[in-house]
């Protein structure tokens, strides 16, 4: 048992499952600008699986989104914890029908509903959903956390005595050293070095000495291993010590919601958005508010003095407790070359703590304060409908807001003109806001945008059935539905008239509705569907049927 576990009821809480957890994901891990809140249980590679409540409560929320987690329950237990169920196929047939009536008097498939206490009560050992690949999920998985019901705060459900076998130690994957600052430099250079490890065993590594001189910080690539899976999990904790005095720790025991995006001062962002390969600091920085963190006075920075040796230790862990160590021998050594600074100055300079305004020809750039988490000079530049806004390599506190001025364009521009982000070859569209002889858009991104047109209209095809067919036989009626420039605003379905209601799958361009649900006495039928694009380009298809 390991020391956070001692904090947490070690029987409340069941498998989820009715079949050995094997993990696709860890609490904590690193995703994309967030860390993962949850582990993601494997399903054996299919949708479909009972899902059971790990403790009786009653069900005190129930979202239905086209990303993110897709269908989720939230379970409120009588412990002071709450449990969390993502990426659902479907829910149990109570829940099932009551969240129908909601989403059909609201009209729509996206709903979100907070249920009363006594509304959906859950008992021990119940079946509350079936497990499924909706929302965000790239493979048919549940996500499952657990959560302080007052605080919200996510906590790693291992630590409640849920059983993961694991033997195997986390994997080393690189080492970093950057210096920090003036007149600090690695490797006589003033700049971040890759240094060589050597691996001794399967849990000890050794790297070439490192000469230093000045305040310097180490990164490293590390991930873990599970028994019976290849998925590169996240690891559990990650320890430094100099001289055996330990001077950074951080674990993954809990975090809240609002800490997650400092994930981009955890990491090295500049390297990972130039490499896709993602290094952790053993060192914090100003900004970071992370709460996660054990360090020294000096958090984790090591100021290294000419002559003087240091014996640096990295101990990283999973949850299991395996164990793996890398020695990294660091000797001060005075910079025989003078380091001449690189000057990367612009005429946009932004004060991290100020509220600061660019134009460059018919744009406009807003950053309210602490947009950045330090000061930067950015490049900024517009040319024809192209305005590029620095390199994608810095990472941002919040979103700022980009505009441009059309009082140029015609009437027919006005209408069907958006943003449109380019990554890589693709342009994609950008959340675009219209008002007077403006568009504009509030963005956490940076790097180039462009101003695009779409009067094109959505294409509806693939119906799973033909017109004035029978379709008795029939369990569900699907059609699909893509926008090629932008995205699909709303679609809006009626048989007979009456509002019908159809899943959307996002990832499938796919709707589908339930022939069950279809309440009507006569047997011939009208199904009509109408989409619209974020452009308000629409289309609309219209066919009967018999049943």
């Amino acid at each position: 048992m390991s020391f956070g576990q001692q904090k947490y009821p070690q029987n409340d809480f069941r498998n989820p499952l009715d079949f050995p957890i094997i993990l696709a994901g860890t609490f904590g891990e690193l995703r994309t600008n967030h860390f993962h809140s949850g582990i993601d249980i494997k399903t054996k590679g299919v949708s479909g699986k009972k899902v059971y409540t790990a403790k009786e409560g009653y069900v005190s929320r129930i979202k239905i989104s086209l990303w993110g987690y897709g269908k989720a329950l939230y379970v409120t237990h009588p412990n002071g914890f709450t449990t969390v169920y993502g990426h659902l196929e479907k829910f149990s047939d109570k829940i099932e029908k009551y969240i129908k009536q909601k989403q059909y008097a609201k009209e729509s498939f996206e709903v979100q509903v907070f249920p009363n206490r006594d509304e959906l009560v859950i008992e021990k050992d119940e079946i509350i959903a079936y497990s499924g690949n909706s929302g965000g999920s790239t493979a048919p998985h549940l996500h499952f956390e657990i959560r302080d019901t007052k605080t919200e705060k996510i906590i790693n459900p291992l630590l409640f005595g849920l059983e993961v076998p694991d033997n195997i130690t986390p994997r080393f994957g690189g080492l970093r050293v950057t210096p920090i600052g003036k007149n600090a430099a690695v490797n006589q250079l003033p700049v971040a070095q890759d240094i060589h490890v050597e691996k001794i065993n399967s849990h000890l590594y050794v790297s070439d000495e490192v000469e230093a001189i000045g305040k310097i910080g180490l990164q490293i690539n590390t991930y873990d291993l599970l028994n019976h899976a290849a998925n590169k999990n996240g690891v559990y904790s990650i320890d430094m010590t100099v001289n055996d005095t330990l001077v950074y720790h951080h674990d993954l025991e809990t975090f809240a919601f609002d800490e997650s995006k400092y994930i981009n001062l955890l990491i090295d962002y500049e390297h990972y958005a130039k490499h896709y390969k993602k290094y952790q600091k053993t060192y914090i920085e100003p900004a970071n508010r992370l709460s996660i963190y054990k360090t020294d006075k000096n958090k984790g920075f090591l100021n290294i003095k000419n002559e003087e040796h240091y014996r640096v230790e990295i101990i990283i862990k999973d949850f299991a407790n395996n164990t793996t160590t890398i020695r990294v021998p660091i000797k001060g050594n005075k910079i025989i070359t003078p380091i001449i600074e690189e000057n990367l100055q612009t005429p946009y300079h932004i004060n991290q703590n100020k509220y600061t305004v660019f134009k460059q020809g018919n744009s406009e750039l807003r950053f309210p304060k602490n947009t950045f988490y330090k000061d930067v000079y950015l490049d900024y530049s517009v040319d024809k409908n192209m305005i590029h806004v620095h390199k994608p390599i810095l990472p941002l506190n919040k979103s700022y807001t980009l505009t441009y001025f059309i009082d140029s364009l015609t009437a027919t521009e006005k209408k069907y003109v958006y943003f449109a982000y380019k990554s890589g070859s693709h342009f994609n569209y950008v959340s675009t806001n219209k008002k007077d002889n403006k568009i504009y858009t509030n963005t956490k991104y940076l790097g180039d945008f462009y101003l695009k047109f779409d009067s094109i209209a959505p294409i509806i095809y693939k119906p799973s059935f033909y017109n004035k067919q029978n379709i008795s036989n029939h369990k569900t009626l699907s059609i699909h539905i893509k926008d090629k420039e932008t995205d699909i605003k709303n679609y809006y379905a009626t048989i007979d008239g009456k509002w019908i209601l159809m899943e959307y799958q996002p990832k499938k361009d796919r709707l589908f509705f339930d022939l069950s649900d279809l309440k009507a006495t006569q047997q011939q039928h009208t199904f009509k569907l109408k989409v619209q694009d974020v452009l308000g380009n629409s289309k609309t298809y219209e066919a009967s049927f018999y049943k």
